[in-house]
């Protein structure tokens, strides 16, 4: 069967984390038998075809969802120069919509990931084919925030809908609650791999890793000011692994509290199994924003539970339910209710153990052999 593919974000190279996911479901789709098409965006150029780890990939030029993600780079130009950041939209959109009719129509089924614009597009070329719709998160927030929820109940007339977290559902729009999944396996470690992967990071003391966009949505600020207090109680240091328009000022809020960090940049492939192996707790420290944006069911977790790395998460958008009892969940916002789970984890055995342990079990659930079935339906499984 030919998968036709409609995304935005999608890996420029084997082992990017810019839509990995998209990809991960993609190479479960390969392994199952099926040819993949994908139709995406490129990074600010238009690249010619390719194929990424046997899938097939068309590129689109666009300078919109790269480099800080698509909802901080169209709210930033949306202020600075919004006649000229629309038209880019919509290009972009004009341009997609183009490529979905010529390079998928022999396609038999339709996979779509953001429903603005990907969704809406892939819809009006769709026919009669099946059509997966799979809503994340900043696309319902745009959606909600301009008052377009009457879209999504369009796209559930004539979609597969499903929606990664259970937070994100619009009245009168049903659809199938569906986080994505990971390669499981790809996460899992020995003894012996987590000991060099702790040598290959260096360093004696407690280890606690970011990893993620440096963005205002994942609120690497609280972690800092939470930082300052651990610092003096525990030898610890943290590691920033990502890279955003919000790097320089939290390196220089670092510097000003004396922490011990290291930014080392975005990370992919081996060097993010290193470090999830290699720490001793996985925080993603994400805020509920004042227009209401926040968190789906972030991959991230996943990883980190497979990794067999402990995890400390604020309780937004589909966290909590994503975790259930396999982390420890902490108030958003809040650098106090943060230190206390972070002492609870670096400083007792016992609960690190059992996190692990319950990580490992939780990972499972996330496995694309058990989320893919359920995610695809009858149009593409056996």
């Amino acid at each position: 069967m030919h998968v036709g593919v409609v995304t935005t974000s999608y890996p420029r190279f084997s082992g990017d984390s810019a839509g990995g996911f998209v990809h991960g479901l993609n190479l479960y789709l390969r392994r199952c038998g099926h040819r993949v098409t994908v139709i995406c965006a490129g990074d600010g150029v238009a690249e010619p075809h390719e194929l990424l780890d046997g899938i097939e990939v068309h590129r689109l030029s666009s300078s919109l969802f790269f480099h800080g993600g698509a909802p901080d780079v169209l709210s930033s130009g949306l202020l600075r120069e919004p006649l000229s950041t629309l038209l880019r939209v919509g290009r972009f959109s004009g341009a997609l919509l183009a490529q979905c009719a010529r390079r998928l129509a022999d396609s038999d089924v339709l996979i779509s990931h953001w429903l603005a614009p990907c969704g809406m597009l892939a819809t009006l070329c769709q026919g009669k084919r099946p059509h997966v719709a799979i809503a994340h998160s900043s696309d319902i927030h745009l959606l909600r925030r301009v008052h377009a929820q009457s879209l999504v109940r369009w796209l559930s007339a004539k979609t597969r809908l499903i929606y990664s977290a259970s937070h994100l559902q619009i009245d009168g729009a049903p659809g199938e609650v569906v986080p994505m999944g990971i390669d499981v396996a790809a996460f899992s470690a020995t003894d012996s791999q987590r000991l060099l992967a702790r040598r290959q990071v260096g360093g004696s003391r407690k280890r606690v890793l970011f990893l993620g966009r440096l963005v205002p949505v994942k609120g690497v600020s609280v972690l800092l000011a939470a930082m300052a207090q651990l610092a003096m109680e525990v030898p610890v240091e943290l590691i920033v692994a990502g890279d955003g328009p919000e790097r320089a000022s939290l390196q220089h809020e670092s510097e000003r509290l004396g922490l011990p960090v290291r930014f080392v940049g975005a990370v992919s492939g081996t060097e993010k199994q290193t470090l999830l192996w290699a720490s001793d707790a996985l925080v993603l420290p994400s805020l509920q924003l004042a227009d209401g944006r926040t968190e789906g069911a972030p991959v991230v977790l996943w990883e980190a539970l497979a990794a067999g790395c402990p995890v400390v998460a604020s309780s937004v958008g589909g966290v909590a339910e994503q975790l259930q009892s396999a982390g420890l969940l902490t108030k958003p916002g809040e650098a106090s209710s943060l230190l206390g789970a972070l002492r609870q984890v670096l400083c007792d055995e016992k609960t690190a153990d059992q996190l692990r342990a319950a990580g490992l079990l939780r990972a499972q659930a996330a496995d694309w052999s058990v989320i893919g079935p359920r995610l695809l339906g009858p149009a593409l499984m056996p």
